[in-house]
């Protein structure tokens, strides 16, 4: 009996869990679809089929998009007022435009699909600007170019995602060294700063490890703000490559922050440095 018990409560767990799933999913395909009326089922995977070729030409439109989506995180929606105005699709050109007069992000959407299920496109047309489509919704949501890649490419298949990381982020590594190489002389910005950066130097490699474990990417970004460019070599060259990327990525979209707001972190960061400081019997913090 308690067996049978066992396995139907099993059973019943499994259940729960697999209905979860669907609706994270679910909500998800919400998020990002809103309550429009493109529906990204089997039928529309017929109807966009096309070649290889045609997929590789709709990943330049895919980079393009993410260029956008981090001019937009960086210097505001308003900065596309120009790529708008020169933009050789029809559909991207609108959907901005829209955007930057401050149209509500539903309406922009409605009025998107209203010209690609008018336009009763099939193949690469239908793809491209459904590509848009979802570009456009996810800079005016403020998505993170991240995720905004991950999900256009989704309309790739899973073959041409490792043919665009080749292809457009083949530059990644080069791209960490030049701006480790740019900081390297860069002070620390105020007298906590400069506490903090000899506090760092200071450090032995698994202290650094450890430090990183308590702290998160944010806060972290955020600290470096006010450190000098040494200080700030170290905490990379103790990273994995997929975390530096990741901190470079989140300094770089990081909104400015004032005085009071670097000195709050500051603050934070060296109290973790003293906790770790009083757990540890060697000599790795003095």
């Amino acid at each position: 009996m308690n067996i049978c018990r066992i396995g139907l409560y099993y059973i019943l767990v499994k259940k729960y869990h697999d209905l979860w799933y669907i609706r994270q999913i679910r909500s998800v395909k919400v998020d990002l679809q809103e309550t429009g009326n493109m529906e990204y089922d089997w039928q529309f995977s017929q109807k966009s089929k096309c070649s290889d070729k045609e997929k590789h030409q709709c990943m330049n439109l895919v980079a393009d998009l993410v260029n956008l989506s981090m001019m937009a995180r960086r210097n505001g929606l308003l900065s596309l007022i120009q790529v708008a105005e020169q933009s050789s699709f029809f559909l991207l050109n609108k959907g901005l435009q829209l955007i930057v007069d401050g149209a509500n992000p539903q309406v922009v959407r409605n009025i998107m699909e209203s010209y690609i299920i008018s336009g009763d496109y099939t193949g690469k047309d239908l793809l491209q600007r459904c590509i848009i489509l979802e570009g456009v919704t996810a800079i005016q949501q403020g998505l993170h170019p991240k995720v905004t890649k991950d999900f256009l490419l989704s309309f790739l298949g899973e073959d041409n995602y490792e043919r665009y990381q080749k292809e457009f982020e083949a530059g990644s590594q080069d791209s960490l060294e030049s701006y480790l190489k740019e900081i390297e002389d860069i002070p620390a910005s105020s007298s906590k700063g400069s506490k903090l950066d000899q506090l760092i130097l200071n450090l032995d490699n698994d202290a650094i490890e450890k430090f990183l474990m308590e702290i998160n990417t944010g806060d972290l970004a955020k600290s470096l703000k006010g450190m000098g460019g040494q200080a700030q070599i170290r905490i990379f060259y103790n990273m994995s490559k997929k975390a530096a990327y990741a901190l470079k990525d989140t300094l770089e979209d990081l909104d400015p922050i004032d005085d009071a707001e670097l000195a709050e972190v500051q603050e934070m960061v060296l109290e973790i440095i003293s906790d770790l400081e009083a757990q540890t019997t060697g000599t790795a913090f003095e």
